[in-house]
């Protein structure tokens, strides 16, 4: 993960025009099926958020960069998942996913459209939710109103974490003896502890309905 974020965040720094525009297509590729798990994007987010604090990046065009972002990524997964159903799971490549498609399936129909809110925040969920949701035929327009408020949401609640660090250490005058790359992963780590944590509850509680977390017959 350290390899791919360093030059991307390098970029960013040096590039600040651009930024909205990178960090929208990661979020993008993150927020979608499958793929999502590979792309960084909520450690560079986190970063993202140490730079809007000191000031080197424009906080408007950043903002409108990543909720768009966030929303073309979950509808792109959302459509997919509508146009070809429980097809999908036939597929070659995705086979191996079988038991988080049937996790998942199981979270969404308990959580309706809650699930699209909560799905942002943990990470073994985000890129599977939008894709279920549209198997289980989710009306479009619903589907498209939670997107969009939960990208807004997600954008500032995953910039917050950087964002006030940065500020703390600005504010106790140590900030300039902290390398960025190392605020971005130490603040991530904590993310990613409570994210886990909400997951595993989350799945617990998910369980709890249906034990046996099998693929939904198609």
């Amino acid at each position: 993960m350290e390899a791919m974020l360093e030059p991307v965040a390098e970029f960013i720094r040096n590039n600040s025009a651009w930024a909205g525009a990178v960090l929208g297509l990661f979020i993008m590729m993150e927020s979608m099926l499958i793929i999502g798990a590979l792309i960084p994007a909520t450690p560079l987010l986190v970063l993202t958020g140490g730079l809007l604090a000191t000031g080197m990046l424009d906080p408007v065009s950043v903002l409108i960069g990543c909720i768009i972002g966030a929303i073309a990524g979950d509808a792109i997964s959302f459509f997919i998942g509508r146009r070809y159903g429980a097809r999908i799971l036939r597929h070659r490549r995705l086979r191996r996913y079988r038991r988080q498609f049937a996790l998942t399936r199981l979270y969404c129909q308990r959580f309706g459209v809650a699930s699209v809110y909560v799905g942002r925040f943990i990470g073994p969920l985000r890129a599977f939710v939008p894709a279920v949701l549209g198997t289980l035929q989710m009306p479009v327009r619903r589907f498209q109103v939670a997107n969009v408020a939960s990208a807004v949401v997600w954008v500032f609640g995953a910039l917050a974490p950087g964002y006030l660090t940065a500020k703390g250490l600005e504010r106790f005058e140590v900030l300039d003896h902290v390398h960025p790359l190392v605020l971005a992963l130490i603040t991530v780590a904590v993310v990613v502890v409570a994210g886990t944590v909400g997951w595993r509850l989350l799945r617990r509680k998910v369980a709890r309905r249906a034990p046996v977390l099998d693929a939904p017959r198609v």
